[in-house]
């Protein structure tokens, strides 16, 4: 029997063709079940998502882990006179707050109350003087303060389960 010379040449042809396309399909399948994976809400502990695993155990929404951290933005511009001993003209303008907060359940009284904390935030911004806020590290202090204010304001006691930090852009004034 003679071979047929035309026919040599496909065979491995059709391996390559063969290997690149199961190359294909287990990048697919790699990449879509990544994709689902992120989809469904990352992680899981016996086929329960983080949340039902937290609630579970016993430990309340306030206390579930760091990443569940939710901002909330105040976009309006804060400008204040700052309180002065020799009659200067001395201000201070926050362009944006910004809070970060332990869960939704804190969102939510932030928004029903915003107005509050807002003329809470002018008046402790009021309250500083120039000297006050030319010191170093003058903003991690005001930021620590608007923390406790607010928190006052929504009615938490523990830091820990209510505002977690304040936000202030690097572009704040003092003037």
């Amino acid at each position: 029997m003679a071979k047929d010379p035309a026919a040599a040449p496909e065979a491995p042809a059709s391996k390559k063709k063969l290997i690149i396309i199961i190359a294909a399909v287990l990048i697919l399948a790699i990449v879509g079940g990544g994709a689902a994976f992120m989809l469904m809400g990352g992680k899981k502990k016996h086929g329960k998502n983080q949340e039902e695993v937290v609630q579970e155990e016993g430990a309340s929404e306030e206390e579930a882990p760091a990443a569940k951290l939710s901002t909330v933005a105040f976009e309006e511009k804060f400008t204040v006179n700052l309180r002065t001993e020799d009659g200067s003209n001395h201000f201070i303008q926050v362009p944006k707050v910004e809070l970060e907060v332990a869960n939704e359940k804190i969102v939510k009284k932030v928004e029903e109350t915003k107005s509050k904390i807002s003329d809470r935030i002018s008046s402790t911004l009021r309250s500083k003087t120039m000297q006050e806020m030319m010191e170093p590290g003058s903003d991690l202090k005001l930021k620590e303060e608007l923390r406790k204010v607010i928190n006052e304001t929504i009615g938490i006691k523990d830091p820990s389960k209510g505002v977690k930090e304040v936000i202030l852009p690097s572009s704040f004034i003092v003037q």
